[in-house]
């Protein structure tokens, strides 16, 4: 009889711990705080530095990275979709995804025109500072993109 209930109590106990890791195997991921702060508005280059903090001219950076800052806004969006979006007439341009990955460490985006995986130097309400490698005046160089939000 003791081994009868044992048996029960193990299964019993077996059954739950099943149940368990199917209720987490359904349950989304929350967002983290990051996370929020970036799909809270959309993000508009202001510059480019060197890794000291240096600006960059404008006229140095090749004709992509020109364009972000002069014609695009970047909005990041809970789905994990990013959309391009014209800063004169507010239309999106393109489209693609975003994810923080590496515990928010690094930012993947896929978008036209603008995709790789950025280290995150900064993220707060009132900067997004990325860290890439771009060609500057025609060479490859480390840089931080600096994003403020869009108001």
């Amino acid at each position: 009889m003791k081994k009868l209930l044992l048996l029960a109590s193990l299964v019993l106990g077996l059954f739950m711990v099943a149940c368990d890791k199917d209720k987490d195997k359904n349950e989304k991921p929350q967002p983290t705080e990051k996370d929020k702060i970036l799909v809270n508005y959309p993000w508009r280059m202001s510059k480019v530095t060197d890794l000291s903090g240096k600006d960059i001219p404008f006229n140095l950076l090749n004709t992509q990275t020109q364009a972000i800052k002069q014609v695009m806004d970047i909005q990041f969006m809970q789905n994990n979709v990013t959309k391009a979006i014209d800063q004169r007439s507010k239309q999106v341009i393109n489209g693609g995804t975003w994810y923080l990955i590496d515990e928010g460490a690094t930012l993947d985006i896929s978008i036209s025109g603008f995709a790789g995986k950025f280290g995150v130097e900064e993220l707060t309400n009132s900067r997004m500072r990325l860290k890439s490698t771009m060609p500057v005046d025609g060479v490859d160089q480390e840089t931080i993109m600096v994003f403020e939000p869009v108001i």
